[in-house]
């Protein structure tokens, strides 16, 4: 979880992230982007606990929007 304070995710921290989901899904091909967002949206994202300090909904719009140019 990144708050405002924090980096943003590295490319390369959201390529793992995604890998990790790959293998959770059994190695099922055909899901790469899939993956990859779902790997930045956790990333990104307020936990589930709702915390106050995280990246405000444009930061995580326009990561995706770039994730899916």
């Amino acid at each position: 979880m990144y708050t405002k304070n924090d980096e943003l995710p590295t490319h390369e921290q959201v390529e793992r992230r995604a890998y990790q989901i790959y293998l959770e899904r059994g190695f099922h091909p055909d899901n790469a982007l899939d993956d990859w967002l779902a790997a930045e949206k956790e990333l990104t994202e307020p936990s589930e606990r709702g915390d106050a300090n995280t990246f405000p909904a444009n930061v995580v719009s326009s990561l995706r929007k770039h994730a899916t140019a």
